[in-house]
């Protein structure tokens, strides 16, 4: 279970280019001309309904045209009042229907029957109430926003399998671009059943899963048929897919390139870099800034070597100073910068000098290099290079050829594999276990459950691959297939009875 989550932000998530806005209804003449311009702001929950959410949108036209939008989602159905300013006469109605959504929209200059907006809104309160009952109030606030407008971030990220379910994998996707935003959560292969969707900490959303199948969901801020509303700060946040209190996958998105000063991985995968190879076992992914410290950058090291495990942190354009490095929610020590923004802190099992004793887990855990202002790096360590890459290659079902990759367990960073059936035109079954990048030696192939009688051997030093051919009709070399391999799950175990790669075979 990871430790440390992060507060939902209550504060304005869009205003473009840092315009100034005056307190009444438009910006100054600084307004970027040819583009909307749009100030989105999720007011405070006061806690008589902790899922629902109030988003208020202003929005100016390129031509000139203003509209405020106040949407409200996740209330019981009924009437409530929405207060700006004064709060003891309220503005309008807004009428929740039975999904517990409802909305309204003011324009200036009048359109169609939209009530007319001609009044304050930047730093006045705005309320929603069901008579002496205040659900939300904030002040809409436009100097602390992070840009829509003009704000492309984008950024892919891949979630890490931190629950029982081994083979799970979930990608997190978000794209910003002018008044447009969209963020996609997509997960494969989680047993089948209902999860929560959490940004730090806070439900925003469930899914379904009923298979192997891909299953996703997405929210924009203006949603079209099939999507959600995107309102939530995904940017910056932890985003978790949990049953109950059990953290299933989990990973952290970096906050807007505006707000942090330099450019996310676009990409899943292309934070993370495979440096062993064929040689060692080493991976390095990139930390991710929160938007606390504009320009910090960072990465996270871990290599696995002759028995020796090293972990090491590197951090650039970080003020001088001491920060604390966290682990799982656990200080393990402090990381000091020097006056170019460098530092490192490093960590071994069998440390000398300056390095400090590696005696916690990496692999799946949260990484967070901390400030007084909060958290400025961090990043959910993969369990392996296969996660971290997204290297799954395609996989094969039919009635004659099903082929699986075996999934990295954590414990040997790099190793990966595949498990194929075939069924000959003889009658012949044959089931082959090919596994690659691990450390030479003898390994145990148990079947659900199982030890089989039969070993796999990996051949050259210091990593490498070998096969294993079971056969209803063995010949040479091949081992008898004495099990069904039908929905069997199949793992690899080191000397030590470690698994580190495992499948299920969904033979039809």
């Amino acid at each position: 279970m990871l430790h440390a989550l992060r507060h939902l932000s209550t504060s304005p998530i869009s205003l473009i280019g840092g315009l100034a806005i005056t307190a009444f209804l438009a910006p100054t003449s600084s307004a970027l001309s040819g583009s909307d311009q749009v100030v989105i702001q999720f007011l405070t929950n006061s806690g008589v309904d902790l899922d629902a959410t109030t988003r208020a949108r202003w929005r100016q036209s390129s031509n000139g045209d203003l509209e405020l939008n106040v949407a409200l989602e996740r209330l019981d159905p009924g009437s409530y009042e929405l207060y700006v300013t004064d709060l003891v006469a309220p503005k309008a109605t807004i009428v929740v229907d039975s999904l517990g959504e409802g909305e309204i929209e003011f324009a200036s200059p009048l359109d169609g029957t939209k009530p007319l907006f001609d009044f304050p809104v930047f730093e006045e309160v705005i309320a929603v109430r069901q008579g002496a009952t205040t659900y939300f109030q904030d002040v809409f606030n436009a100097t602390s926003g992070t840009p829509i407008g003009g704000d492309k971030t984008k950024v892919g990220v891949y979630m890490v399998a931190v629950g029982p379910d081994f083979d799970a994998r979930g990608t997190l996707s978000y794209a910003g671009k002018h008044s447009k935003t969209q963020f996609s959560i997509e997960v494969t292969a989680l047993d089948a059943g209902t999860y929560d969707v959490l940004a730090d900490g806070v439900p925003i959303s469930q899914l379904t899963t009923t298979g192997p199948a891909k299953t996703k969901v997405s929210f924009q801020n203006t949603p079209k048929a099939g999507k959600t509303l995107l309102n939530f700060e995904p940017l910056g946040a932890q985003i978790s897919i949990v049953q109950g209190s059990t953290v299933y996958l989990t990973a952290i998105l970096p906050a807007s390139n505006n707000d942090t000063g330099i450019k996310p991985p676009s990409k899943a995968g292309h934070g993370s870099k495979d440096l062993g190879k064929a040689k060692s076992d080493s991976l390095l992914v990139s930390l991710m800034n929160s938007g606390v410290q504009t320009d910090a950058k960072g990465k996270a090291t871990l290599t696995e070597d002759s028995g020796v495990v090293e972990f090491g942190v590197v951090v650039d354009a970080v003020p001088a100073g001491a920060y604390a490095l966290f682990v799982g929610g656990v200080e393990r020590g402090t990381l000091s910068t020097n006056s170019q923004g460098e530092g490192q802190l490093d960590f071994s099992t069998s440390p000398s000098g300056a390095v400090l004793l590696l005696d916690f887990v990496v692999k799946g855990q949260l990484i967070e290099l901390e400030s007084d202002a909060g958290s400025i790096l961090s990043v959910v360590f993969p369990n392996s290079v296969q996660a971290a890459l997204g290297k799954f290659p395609k996989e094969k079902f039919s009635s004659k050829v099903v082929k699986v990759n075996l999934i990295n367990a954590g414990a040997d960073l790099d190793a990966n594999g595949e498990v194929t059936w075939k069924l000959k035109s003889s009658g012949t079954q044959t089931v082959v276990v090919r596994a690659r990048d691990l450390a030479e030696g003898t390994y145990t192939i148990r079947v659900n459950g199982v030890a089989s009688a039969s070993s796999l051997r990996i051949d050259g030093a210091p990593y490498g691959k070998g096969k294993l051919t079971y056969s209803s009709s063995p010949s040479g070399s091949q081992a008898l297939l004495d099990f069904d391999p039908t929905d069997a799950t199949i793992e690899v175990l080191d000397a030590l009875d470690v698994v580190v790669l495992r499948t299920v075979v969904l033979v039809p």
